[in-house]
């Protein structure tokens, strides 16, 4: 033993058990620290049993997506709006339909919701037009097109409400409403302007007119006819007797009329 006096005596070492000797200390595991990091991400691997990890500061957060049903319904209602113009094609196809079976009523009612939808429809108005004028409901039907011909000039409108003003025996009025409509006339309507002013004796300009339309169509004998009553109006006899002749060669007249013009090319 050393002397009771020695300064500082050496520490005498513990045992150490054995079966300490030579494992590793514990392991420096980083996850606590990485745990607090933003750059933690969701499929960092869980910690083994028994260590402390802390919760992750920050998940990214994924957006939510609008649900299928939404979607779907979405879609459906965009294809079912229809635009005003298809809604009032659809309303004339129904009319069309009711006009063939003879429903008229039901008809003219399509048809007044199609021009509401959209009043520029042209076939709608004429039609509409048309089945007024037979139920014997004349303005209302001339009302149909001239409305509409001043909300939109047409020639197809001027035309028609010419045509049913002739009908009616307003001449005047009738030829005023085919001029607007002249760039768009087929050759009955400039016929029906040469009856019109022949009728109001203006020969000069129904002959004119019958000859206009013969041009584009020689083979109508009554507008032959009415060529040659206006010719000889005018006194012009032997051209008269010409338009009478080919009258005679192309008309389907009745028996009457047949006399008339044997009588007059004799």
């Amino acid at each position: 033993m050393p002397p009771a006096d020695s300064p500082n005596p050496s520490p005498v070492p513990r045992a150490v058990k054995r079966d300490t000797i030579g494992k590793p200390g514990p392991a420096n595991i980083p996850l606590i620290q990485m745990a607090t990091s933003l750059s933690i991400v969701p499929s960092q691997p869980a910690a083994k049993a028994g260590l402390p990890v802390s919760s992750p500061a920050y998940l990214p957060v994924r957006a939510q997506s609008e649900p299928a049903d939404s979607k779907k319904s979405s879609v459906v209602k965009k294809m079912t709006e229809l635009s005003p113009e298809a809604e009032a094609q659809q309303l004339f196809d129904e009319a069309q339909v009711l006009r063939r079976a003879g429903q008229t009523e039901a008809a003219i009612g399509k048809y007044r919701k199609a021009l509401i939808r959209d009043p520029g429809m042209r076939s709608a108005r004429l039609q509409l037009a048309g089945l007024l004028q037979d139920a014997g409901q004349f303005d209302k039907a001339l009302l149909v097109l001239t409305t509409g011909y001043e909300q939109q000039p047409d020639d197809a409108l001027a035309i028609a409400a010419g045509r049913m003003l002739a009908d009616q025996g307003q001449r005047e009025e009738a030829l005023n409403w085919l001029k607007r409509g002249q760039a768009g006339m087929r050759p009955a309507d400039i016929a029906l302007m040469g009856a019109l002013l022949s009728q109001m004796q203006r020969y000069e300009e129904s002959a004119r007119a019958y000859q206009r339309a013969l041009a584009a169509d020689p083979s109508q004998g009554g507008w032959l006819l009415g060529l040659g009553l206006a010719l000889e109006a005018l006194g012009r006899m032997d051209e008269a007797r010409v338009a009478y002749r080919k009258a005679l060669e192309r008309g389907d007249f009745k028996p009457e009329v047949i006399d008339f013009l044997q009588k007059k090319t004799a």
